[in-house]
């Protein structure tokens, strides 16, 4: 088991987003957490990262394991460096001061020189768009190419976990599903473990081995991709019937 998330509470002040959330990824899979908007999915992704509050919810109880290792006590930039996980932000978070090619290098800081030219490499050829704009100013992209650019960004860590918040979001349909299709290829050939978090649930469970369902800090369905999706109430629910 790479990842397990066991009995979490947290929140931010007084308001408590995740009510005991339980759940697991094996090393190599996709899994996708999916639910309304206020689920808690966000705010799940952000614990995992160990982003400082008010930025991400305080943990009150529970745990999150990496490699059967407790990485409550861990700060974002140690779980990267040590856990080799790392997030794609809702909203992508580019610096649209900096150039594509300053963006990429920024995220590059626990590689070698070797790593990064080979990390670029790897990343132009699934984004050749980034390659053609490497010098370009990262607010004058399209959507879809600032979405390349966070995916890249989080890739020239040298991550083995990506999370991802929304990916899809604001992309047009043709580009959502070319993104999904990047995803599934670095599983498929890198073997990157993948959590996703998506709005279209229907999109994430063609790609995602396993699904959590998420509702109000709390997980109310999971399985299968395949089970998910021919689950009557979730079909009705969140796959649009």
């Amino acid at each position: 088991m790479m990842i397990r998330v066991e009995n979490l509470y947290a929140g931010y002040g007084k308001i408590e987003a995740l009510h005991g959330l339980s759940f697991e990824v094996d090393e190599g899979e996709i899994v996708t957490l999916i639910g309304a908007n206020g689920a808690g999915k966000s705010s799940t992704l952000k614990a995992m990262m160990r982003l400082a509050p008010p930025e991400a919810p305080l943990v009150s109880r529970g745990d999150i394991l990496f490699k059967g290792k407790s990485i409550l006590p861990l700060e974002a930039h140690k779980v990267v460096e040590q856990c080799k996980m790392t997030l794609v932000p809702e909203g992508r978070r580019i610096f649209g001061n900096l150039t594509v090619m300053e963006n990429l290098h920024l995220a590059a800081w626990t590689r070698s020189k070797e790593e990064i030219a080979g990390n670029l490499e790897r990343i132009f050829d699934l984004f050749p768009r980034l390659a053609e704009r490497a010098g370009q100013q990262s607010d004058t992209l399209s959507g879809g190419e600032q979405q390349m650019l966070a995916v890249g960004r989080a890739l020239m860590t040298g991550c083995s976990v990506i999370l991802l918040d929304e990916p899809s979001m604001g992309l047009a349909p043709l580009l959502m599903y070319d993104m999904f299709r990047t995803l599934k290829r670095l599983n498929t050939e890198s073997g990157l473990t993948i959590v996703v978090v998506e709005q279209n649930a229907r999109l994430a469970l063609e790609v995602a081995d396993r699904g959590y369902v998420l509702n109000t800090g709390e997980i109310v369905a999971q399985g299968s991709s395949e089970e998910l999706m021919r689950h009557s109430h979730i079909k009705e629910v969140y796959l649009g019937g």
